[in-house]
């Protein structure tokens, strides 16, 4: 039996996986939101089994942030997938061997995509997120550099 990260690989429907878009969505909390870092460990672990899995994990990711819409929705998803990374980052070797950084593997076309996407973010996140129960913009930018992501993402 197929996981649905290679039904998406098999159907090239890698973008709506890292979206949570269908069949893709994993439901994480009593919310109903879409628990991003289910999906990457299931990622995870199908790409341990691949020869070039960080090759193949940095096509996928740039298919993905190509794909991406200027608009809020896309933008907090991004950084939902980017934390998942740097969280599973230093627990999963593949996502961290011979010095890898998924972000910093990106073309520079995903880098200016990912930039204008987190200076939105800078702009909008702490105003939808006020009367929810979630970290501020900058918190959650210092959350990262906790987890290992050394890269300024809104100047990228």
């Amino acid at each position: 039996m197929m996981t649905t990260f290679e039904t998406a690989l098999e159907s090239h429907e890698t973008s709506d996986f890292f979206k949570g878009n269908g069949k893709y969505f994993a439901r994480g909390s009593d919310w109903g939101d879409h628990l991003f870092i289910s999906n990457w460990q299931e990622m995870c672990g199908t790409l341990k089994h691949q020869k070039a899995a960080q090759h193949l994990l940095t096509t996928i990711f740039e298919n993905y942030v190509e794909h991406l819409k200027e608009d809020y929705s896309d933008a907090e998803g991004l950084l939902s997938n980017i934390s998942a990374y740097y969280t599973l980052k230093n627990k999963i070797a593949l996502l961290s061997d011979n010095n890898y950084d998924l972000i910093e593997s990106l073309d520079e076309k995903s880098k200016n995509n990912i930039g204008k996407l987190f200076r939105l973010l800078r702009q909008h996140y702490d105003i939808k997120n006020e009367l929810l129960p979630r970290y501020k913009f900058n918190d959650e930018i210092k959350r990262l550099k906790l987890k290992g992501c050394l890269i300024d993402l809104e100047h990228l």
